[in-house]
């Protein structure tokens, strides 16, 4: 079975009526909170009225206190939402551990840009999702636009390397260590991150110590997904967005394969809510939270589980929480090949309503949609 308890900064209190239904480039040299013009541009918009009430959001980054991992040879997934690299974005780490050891780290990272054909939105980011975001932007994530993002380190910070090259040395540099190790190597990087190659061969990054920061927070406290038994430490990974559930969120599903069969996953979706009622992912009190429509926040409903599942009780008469079902996915698809998934997904009619008796426990009628996002992660693993 799957547990991802978690104690997370916010707690809700009460719901909304209707919820359902600014780039700082990374570089070489230099701050890690330094922004371009493009990016910072529609930010400035924001009225410093809305920067004050934006001051106020609470925050729900997934940490948790008090959950039991498997023992060594069970592997699992530990997940937390960071802020690595200044305030104008925020971050989904992904951790697969057996015991106290990391096996691999996935990151990516999202961001607000000015809308251009250069760069590619998040999943229903031409949706109704979209709406919410600050005028003239579109959210994107940095691993689906390294190329973009990169050019843009290049030309305002001078940067050498890509964001991906960055990314990778980090998360190949953490493989087979603790996070107690990870707080060794920290402690090692000047604070203005300018030694960070003699620490960690292949990056760049001045932030480099932040990345690592949240690679470690996250195999210590993050939201756990509990996976197979296995002997195996090579397992094939992929982290991909997809939109499973309607047009007003998007989701990430992270997926190790171990040999042909799921071997761990771990899914989260991400939409707008109102501030009064859920904690938004991390910076949302800062820059990255700035000129989003109607005074919303951008939440993981995982880490506002509670709030998100009351809504779902109080719209749609729902008799499990969020977790619950995504819970009962994840269970079913462990040990099943991709094409064990797919014929599940078959026999799913097109309104959901025989669902549960296709995935014990799961209720979403969407199910099929959550099976395919993590098929697609699955195939993309396998690459």
């Amino acid at each position: 079975m799957k547990s991802k308890k978690f104690v997370t900064a916010f707690t809700a209190l009460a719901f909304s009526a209707v919820i359902l239904g600014a780039c700082s480039p990374d570089s070489n040299s230099g701050s890690g909170s330094s922004s371009s013009t493009a990016a910072s541009s529609s930010q400035t918009e924001t009225t410093a009225s809305s920067a004050a009430a934006n001051a106020d959001v609470k925050i729900a980054d997934g940490k948790t206190t008090d959950v039991t991992v498997p023992a060594e040879g069970t592997i699992y997934m530990r997940q937390l939402y960071a802020a690595p690299h200044g305030d104008k974005s925020f971050a989904v780490v992904n951790v697969t551990m057996n015991g106290d050891k990391i096996l691999s780290a996935r990151i990516d990272e999202f961001q607000y840009v000015e809308k251009s054909a250069d760069w590619k939105a998040v999943p229903n980011g031409d949706g109704a999702f979209g709406e919410s975001f600050p005028s003239g932007t579109i959210l994107v994530g940095k691993v689906e636009n390294s190329d973009a993002y990169s050019a843009m380190m290049k030309e305002n910070g001078g940067a050498t390397q890509t964001w991906s090259e960055n990314i990778s040395a980090i998360t190949d540099f953490v493989k087979g260590k603790t996070a107690a190790d990870l707080d060794t190597e920290i402690a090692k990087i000047a604070d203005d991150g300018k030694n960070v190659a003699d620490v960690v061969s292949g990056a760049t990054f001045s932030d480099t110590r932040g990345y690592l920061q949240a690679i470690a927070d996250a195999a210590t406290s993050g939201l756990v997904s509990v996976g197979e038994k296995t002997e195996n430490s090579d397992l094939k990974e992929a982290m991909i967005l997809g939109a499973p559930h309607g047009d007003k969120s998007f989701a990430v599903a992270t997926v190790a394969m171990d040999g042909d069969k799921v071997a761990a996953t771990f899914v989260d979706e991400f939409q707008f809510t109102d501030p009064a009622d859920f904690g938004g992912v991390p910076n949302s009190n800062g820059a990255f939270g700035e000129g989003i429509k109607d005074g919303q926040v951008l939440a993981s409903k995982l880490a506002n589980n509670e709030a998100y599942s009351a809504m779902m009780k109080d719209h749609a008469k729902a008799t499990q929480t969020w977790e619950e079902n995504v819970d009962a996915i994840d269970a079913f698809v462990k040990g099943k090949t991709v094409a064990e998934i797919e014929e599940a997904a078959g026999k799913i009619d097109s309104e959901g309503k025989n669902v549960a008796d296709v995935v014990s426990g799961a209720t979403f009628t969407d199910s099929k949609g959550y099976l395919q996002l993590i098929v697609d992660a699955a195939k993309k693993a396998a690459e």
